[in-house]
């Protein structure tokens, strides 16, 4: 089968976006890590599939597939790429554009030619909501190699752990960060994984950042971890409501007052071709 793709990123974290809506195919987890494969497929941190909304609410179903063909729930970069995409291909004719996804709905918009705006919904901090199996509290802990990690806790539509650093040169230190992630992705505690982000206050309104994303590793950017960390950050009152994340992709604006939390960033078009699936 001959299959259309298009190549897009948002601030590094890259994606292939297929339309699926007369195409309905079932996608094996085969298939999308042949497409996501960097050697022999197309490459990429996520395939994004356009589907039929079956909520008969959402314009379209937001289907995200890691690169190791698990399904994920949530992804932030992908969301801004994903309503570039259904714009740009005129499958819509909508300003603002609703999506289902695998664990909630979601919305956006685009403001210029390169900024997209998303509705990311509500930071949910429930233990049930993320999955975490503990009592909830505002900060959890774990020992790894000895020492005590603390770490925040909460859902995106998909599971995060935020980790705040006391120095900005441990945000180049891969080991000690994967070791870190690693461990909580495997833990007990969080029972589907989870995406662990590592933050370092620059200010009241800036964070520098990076994120060990579950089935990925370290990726340049991650849309919903910026959104978790953003939410941790503000709720524990590190930062202000409107806070400015860097990552090694680029900038995200997260702005949240306790209701629905906002993303605005770029979404960028590398190329478009076909695969033989």
């Amino acid at each position: 089968m001959r299959l259309q793709f298009t190549k897009m990123h948002g601030l590094g974290n890259d994606f292939v976006i297929i339309n699926n809506l007369d195409l309905q195919h079932q996608f094996s987890a085969t298939e999308i890590s042949f497409i996501a494969d960097r050697k022999f497929g197309v490459g990429c941190d996520q395939v994004l599939v356009v589907d039929k909304a079956t909520d008969n609410e959402s314009d379209f179903f937001y289907r995200i597939y890691n690169s190791d063909g698990s399904s994920a729930g949530q992804c932030g970069n992908g969301a801004r790429c994903f309503i570039r995409y259904v714009i740009d291909k005129q499958l819509t004719t909508k300003k603002h554009i609703q999506l289902q996804t695998r664990e909630r709905i979601i919305s956006g918009e685009m403001l210029d030619s390169d900024l997209i705006k998303v509705n990311m919904g509500i930071p949910e901090f429930a233990p049930v909501k993320i999955p975490l199996c503990a009592e909830q509290a505002n900060y959890y802990q774990v020992e790894i190699d000895g020492k005590n990690v603390e770490f925040v806790a909460l859902s995106m539509g998909n599971p995060h752990a935020i980790i705040q650093l006391d120095q900005v040169e441990l945000l180049a230190d891969d080991e000690h960060l994967e070791q870190i992630a690693q461990f909580l992705q495997t833990s007990a505690l969080f029972p589907e994984s989870v995406n662990v982000s590592f933050i370092y206050k620059v200010d009241d309104s800036l964070l520098k950042m990076r994120t060990y994303e579950r089935g990925c590793g370290f990726t340049l950017a991650c849309g919903s971890g910026a959104c978790a960390s953003a939410a941790a950050a503000i709720k524990s009152g590190l930062t202000k409501a409107e806070v400015k994340l860097i990552m090694p992709g680029g900038i995200l604006q997260i702005i949240w007052d306790g209701g629905d939390l906002y993303m605005v960033g770029s979404a960028t078009l590398v190329f478009a071709g076909e695969i033989e699936l």
